[in-house]
Parts: C-alpha cells; sequence; structure tokens
C-alpha cells in the first residue's frame, strides 16, 4: 500500500488520475496533489458516480484514502461495483458539518493519504462562517494529499486550485420489469452521461467541457447524485 508522500511529488506523480481520460489531459495529468479540488453539481448530475470513479482510481493504485460523510449517504455495495477497495477507504461520518471539517483537519495534519474527500453537499452557515479552508488547504499542501470537495454549490471560493462543474446531459435507465415471482423490479440508473466543465484551474491546464459516459455502477433511480 502506498501513501501520499510514498507517491511524491514530481513530474506526472504529482497528479491523481481521475478515471476520466478526456478530463484528464484536460487537466495536465489529473488532480494536483497538495490541493483542494471542488466538484460542484446539482442532485443527479453524476457527483456521487465520479466521486466512486476517483476513489476507484486512486484505491487500485494502492492509495489509502478517506471519505467524511456527514450526510451519511455512502453506498459501500455501489462503490464496490463501481471498483472501490474498500479496504482502503477510511469512512468517517460525523454528524455535523463543522465536525467534517474537523475530521479533515485532523486526518491531513496526519498524513499519509492520497485522496481525502469530503461531502459538503449541505454545508451549513455556521461552516461558512467559520472558513475551514484556508487551514484545509495549508494541511493538503503539507500532506502532499487531494482534498476533493463535494457540493451542490460553490463553497470553497479561491482556495480551491480547480473547480468541476458537473451537469447531467443524459441518463439510461434498466427497467421496470415485472416477475411473477419477485414482483416489480426497481428503476436502475445503468448510465450517465455527464458533461465536465473545468471552471477553474489555478494550476494549469485547458478550461474547457469534457463529456463522460459512466456506467461501471448500477443504482437505483433515487441514488443518482
Amino acid at each position: 500500500m502506498r501513501s501520499a508522500a510514498s507517491v511524491g511529488m514530481d513530474g506526472g506523480r504529482g497528479f491523481l488520475p481521475t478515471g476520466v481520460e478526456p478530463l484528464d489531459r484536460a487537466l495536465g495529468g489529473g488532480l494536483h496533489r497538495g490541493r483542494i479540488v471542488e466538484v460542484v453539481g446539482r442532485v443527479s448530475s453524476g457527483r456521487t458516480a465520479f466521486l466512486f470513479l476517483v476513489l476507484a482510481s486512486a484505491t487500485s493504485r494502492g492509495e489509502q484514502t478517506v471519505l467524511i460523510d456527514p450526510e451519511d449517504g455512502f453506498d459501500p455495495a455501489a462503490a464496490a461495483l463501481a471498483g472501490v477497495r474498500l479496504e482502503r477507504v477510511l469512512w468517517i461520518r460525523p454528524s455535523r458539518s463543522l465536525d467534517a471539517f474537523r475530521a479533515a483537519d485532523l486526518v491531513l495534519d496526519a498524513g499519509g493519504f492520497g485522496l481525502v474527500a469530503i461531502d459538503a453537499r449541505r454545508a451549513t452557515r455556521d461552516a461558512r462562517r467559520a472558513s475551514p479552508w484556508p487551514r484545509l488547504s495549508l494541511r493538503a499542501e503539507r500532506a502532499g494529499s487531494v482534498l476533493l470537495v463535494s457540493s451542490e454549490r460553490p463553497e470553497v471560493g479561491t482556495f480551491a486550485a480547480t473547480v468541476l462543474g458537473l451537469r447531467r446531459n443524459a441518463a439510461g435507465w434498466a427497467g421496470p420489469s415485472t416477475s411473477l415471482r419477485a414482483g416489480p423490479s426497481p428503476l436502475l440508473l445503468e448510465r450517465l452521461d455527464v458533461r465536465i466543465d473545468v471552471l477553474r484551474s489555478k494550476v494549469g491546464g485547458v478550461a474547457g467541457p469534457v463529456r463522460w459516459a459512466s456506467s461501471s455502477a448500477r443504482r437505483r433511480s433515487t441514488d443518482a447524485a
């Protein structure tokens, strides 16, 4: 298993590939280590699928990762289907947004994690007033970790080195079908066609839209974030 420190910060190893090749090319190699990356999109925009993809990319390379999940919305079974190595994910479920930022501070300070992801989709007014981003930006830089913040609208401000905007173009569904034994089957999300815009990049790369088709995970229709 590899830590962020063992991966190093030189050359192409200063990036964490997302698994979306056109996006990695646009960013110059992937997500920059030691930086905050913000992923913004409405509900059903593909943020959950994108998070799974980045977690799968990191864990498949032997890196240790952290998912801070104050919404308690992480589905380990769906993540495993998407290729995430769950034994390399530290899943933290704080009860409040402020505790989520404190948890991020602690794990970044401890070091050794290639990716630290925060689900900040409903950041509270208190969290905005607390402004955790200057401190977390410094922590991420010292740790050499990618700090990935997923939210419905921009929260990080100028402390985000890269901001990605996700928008769903189309979705492919499987079902429903009817079985005499089992009854109607649930409607499953089989494929997402997502547009990714590089809204900001302070660390190089070319801004512009990227098309991404996600088809690796099959989720119930209520889990299409």
